[in-house]
């Protein structure tokens, strides 16, 4: 596998192999277009000194692993911030919208401010003999789930709902282009609820309806360091939240709002 999508022309995408989820070969991880769409974002009429500081993702229903239609507006204009919305539709069904505000980049003399994040993230663990793919039961290994290494710090699938990871994707979003830091965290972020999965995908589902990322600082190097976290109250709902890291520390965080189901017979 080359690449997760190939252009076919301006703002039509075919969706590649490696787009396939881990549940099924014909609807796409989300990770990919959310990529793809903060991709479009970044490459929207572009202002120097400014970058994009969030991403909100809905996903509108299965996206398929078909040709893709990426459209792009401008919301709300401004010079220190702007409201960007980019959707992506297959046979003119829209089946993702996301929206990011691109914002004037701080000074660099600005007061640095940490909050209470942890120092120390340490370094990316070296391989072992154990797979470096996700293992989910009944999962569509031949596309996305192919198409990434993890590395595992602690926890993982069917160890208690938690879990640090690095991954890194082994493909580019498209040929010969190398992605931006924007990419790189977007097509990792969604996997969240993936590294943490406890429960059984064949009794239950849960399953997320959008993801947003924020980043106070753009990642460096092609390893993004997850830790997740997945809650889930009976009655009611769930969430994953994830806090993203590079080698320098800590870059910002994710949420995904979880749908917790029985699993249909």
């Amino acid at each position: 596998m080359e690449s997760f999508y190939r252009q076919l022309d301006e703002t039509t995408f075919d969706s590649l192999r490696a787009t396939a989820g881990p549940w099924s070969p014909h609807a796409q991880h989300a990770g990919p277009p959310a990529a793809l769409l903060a991709r479009a974002m970044e490459r929207h009429e572009p202002a120097p000194g400014t970058r994009l500081a969030d991403v909100r993702l809905d996903i509108l229903g299965p996206i398929p692993v078909a040709p893709l239609t990426v459209d792009v507006e401008l919301l709300r204009g401004g010079r220190s911030m702007q409201l960007l919305q980019a959707t992506a539709s297959t046979a003119g069904r829209p089946v993702a919208v996301a929206r990011a505000w691109r914002i004037t980049r701080a000074p660099e003399d600005f007061p640095r401010l940490t909050g209470r994040r942890a120092e120390g993230i340490g370094a990316v663990p070296g391989a072992t003999d154990t797979s470096s793919r996700l293992e989910l039961p009944g999962m569509h290994a031949d596309g996305y789930v192919a198409v990434i290494e993890w590395r595992f710090v602690e926890g993982g699938v069917g160890t208690g709902g938690t879990a640090t990871a690095w991954g890194r994707q082994l493909v580019p979003l498209l040929p010969d282009e190398e992605p931006s830091p924007w990419e790189r965290t977007l097509v990792l972020a969604d996997s969240g609820g993936g590294i943490t999965m406890t429960v059984d995908p064949r009794r239950h589902t849960y399953i997320n309806c959008d993801l947003h990322v924020v980043l106070d600082r753009d990642p460096e190097g092609e390893w993004v360091r997850m830790d997740s976290q997945a809650f889930a109250t009976p009655g009611h709902g769930g969430t994953v939240r994830t806090t993203l890291a590079d080698h320098h520390g800590v870059i910002g965080t994710g949420l995904q709002t979880m749908v917790a189901q029985d699993a249909r017979c």
